[in-house]
């Protein structure tokens, strides 16, 4: 074998290898320009989020930010072209809150927080549009105007409807007060107001981390 041939064939094996290593961190970041958000709420949302985690009980769960398409779909019987018509309306829009049954996830009504953004042209379309598609598709969707403060009795009337809280299974004493939103030092998450049901010290209610079980910080009542 020529020295000419081993030249062109250590040559082939040194592309096919190079083409094999990993790519550049570089290059990486140019064919996926993303990262990650520093969370999944905004602060008035969070705020909001522990209000709802404190009336649900255990009969029901709080989901976020979840997509239209995924609770409501089109029709059936509409020609392909009108199908995608309507999906499209509905895939690049999501829920704020959903409240659902524990047991099996399904939904019990559809939660939007209005903030100032909801006074745009656009968002008002954009709400007019989700209340149309809701009832439609008979999804109860509640709007709740958002603010630094809200009263549990008010918040809890608009679900009742939707709730089915056992007697015996209060999480929250159903005052007029305001509350205000209280973080966990620990982790940063919203702390919402729980009940011991079990042990010497069932019956009495405590401030818990709306991340358990991933953080187990709790206050007494008058920390």
């Amino acid at each position: 074998m020529s020295w000419g041939i081993l030249a062109i064939i250590l040559l082939a094996v040194a592309v096919v290898f190079f083409s094999k290593l990993p790519k550049d961190k570089k290059s990486n970041s140019a064919n996926y320009p993303y990262q990650k958000l520093d969370a999944l709420f905004t602060p008035a949302e969070r705020s909001f989020y522990g209000v709802l985690e404190q009336i649900k009980g255990d009969s029901a769960i709080v989901l976020g930010k979840v997509r239209v398409a995924d609770v409501i779909k089109p029709n059936k019987g509409l020609s392909r072209s009108e199908w995608q018509k309507a999906f499209n309306k509905i895939s690049a829009k999501h829920f704020d809150f959903l409240l659902c049954k524990n047991d099996d996830l399904s939904v019990l009504c559809a939660i939007e927080l209005d903030d100032s953004s909801h006074l745009s042209k656009n968002r008002q379309q954009r709400d007019e549009f989700l209340r149309g598609a809701c009832e439609a598709s008979s999804v109860p969707l509640i709007q709740v105007p958002a603010k630094a403060g809200y009263v549990i009795a008010e918040v809890n009337d608009l679900l009742a409807p939707y709730l089915k809280i056992c007697k015996n299974d209060v999480q929250v004493s159903m005052t007029t007060e305001t509350v205000k939103e209280k973080t966990c030092p620990k982790c940063s998450s919203v702390l919402v107001m729980r009940t011991t049901k079990k042990g010497t010290h069932a019956g009495k209610q405590f401030w818990g981390c709306s991340s358990y079980p991933k953080c187990k910080h709790v206050e007494t009542l008058n920390a």
